[in-house]
């Protein structure tokens, strides 16, 4: 598996910077920019767009997705400025107009946005075990595309058993292309969910849809404790993503072990996306009675998001997963989100 991973990533990286960039056409790398909007990555959207502002001074459409992207940003004295630009370039474009007329009102508004964030979730387990059920509600609070904050309240049951517990995080993301954030969950008395679990990342958008990062995850359980760290790194492509993790982790007065994730996600339109992620090396797992153990896992999951409206989307996961020679888990999940 190691190796069929390492050969992937081979393959997705780029000969060079300079010549995916000159075989590229123009209408290519605009593309591209969609691709890196739609997943998120806009400081490499805005990089692109900048290079293709000056290799193109007279487009127009690149001169308002410049102004789009800049406004997505929060950066709306910029994108202002860029739509007069734009207005020069066509004084008859009315998205052009539409969007200068919409960031002029906003900057009557403090940008804020409240989202509401309600799932549940299903395992069937091997070896004649009952199955899980989980819920979850999560509130979200945006105040701008850089900063975001949110609150979860979790219900996990297992066997004859349920844990709840609470979770609080934030994101933030700068303009020179850095980003961050933590979380800390604490549970009441679990029996297999840990008592305290913290983490915390730093990561930075790169150059040509490359995007890396590193975290540092904590949990502790009444019995143990573990430690994590995960670098990842991600490109984006086209409408794709392909991204590669590797964990190590340590059991504190045991051993320590890896494992690998690597994900593909495809972004079919501006609010939809299917991935698909596979995972396998050895894990730390709860199993109940105050026992923590190490264990070989492999797994699969199907995962995807969907807009039905501009207040309501959809999220859904499924898939298998094999937790050593204890159980394997066939599980399922969908959530709702809901702008408040």
């Amino acid at each position: 598996m190691t190796r069929f991973i390492l050969t992937v990533l081979l393959l997705a990286l780029p000969i060079s910077a300079s010549y995916a960039q000159s075989s590229m056409t123009a209408a290519e790398r605009f593309k591209l920019v969609q691709s890196l909007r739609t997943s998120g990555e806009l400081y490499a959207a805005l990089e692109e767009l900048d290079d293709l502002r000056a290799d193109y001074p007279h487009d127009v459409d690149y001169s308002l997705a410049r102004a789009q992207v800049l406004a997505q940003l929060e950066r709306n004295e910029e994108a202002l400025a860029e739509l007069a630009i734009a207005r020069e370039l066509a004084p008859d474009y009315n998205t052009v107009r539409i969007l200068q007329a919409r960031l002029l009102a906003q900057a009557q508004q403090a940008p804020r946005q409240w989202t509401l964030l309600l799932g549940a979730g299903h395992d069937e387990l091997s070896n004649s075990l009952p199955s899980w059920d989980d819920q979850f509600v999560e509130l979200q609070l945006q105040f701008d595309s850089s900063r975001r904050y949110f609150a979860r309240f979790a219900r996990n049951a297992r066997y004859a058993d349920a844990d709840t517990s609470f979770g609080i995080g934030m994101e933030n993301s700068w303009e020179s292309g850095w980003f961050a954030g933590a979380d800390l969950g604490l549970a009441d008395s679990p029996t297999y969910q840990p008592e305290v679990g913290y983490s915390a990342h730093v990561g930075r958008t790169l150059t040509d849809g490359w995007v890396a990062d590193l975290r540092y995850r904590r949990k502790e359980y009444d019995s143990a404790t573990i430690g994590s760290a995960i670098g990842t790194v991600e490109k984006y492509f086209a409408d794709y993503r392909i991204a590669y993790g590797l964990g190590w982790s340590r059991l504190h007065g045991g051993s320590n072990f890896g494992n690998h994730v690597l994900t593909l996600n495809w972004y079919y339109s501006d609010a939809s996306s299917i991935g698909l992620t596979l995972n396998t090396g050895n894990e730390a797992e709860a199993l109940g009675d105050g026992r923590v153990l190490e264990t070989d896992v492999r797994g699969i999951t199907l995962s995807g998001r969907r807009a039905l409206s501009d207040r309501i989307g959809i999220q859904w996961w499924l898939g298998l997963h094999d937790q050593g020679d204890y159980y394997r888990r066939r599980f399922l999940g969908m959530a709702v989100s809901i702008r408040i």
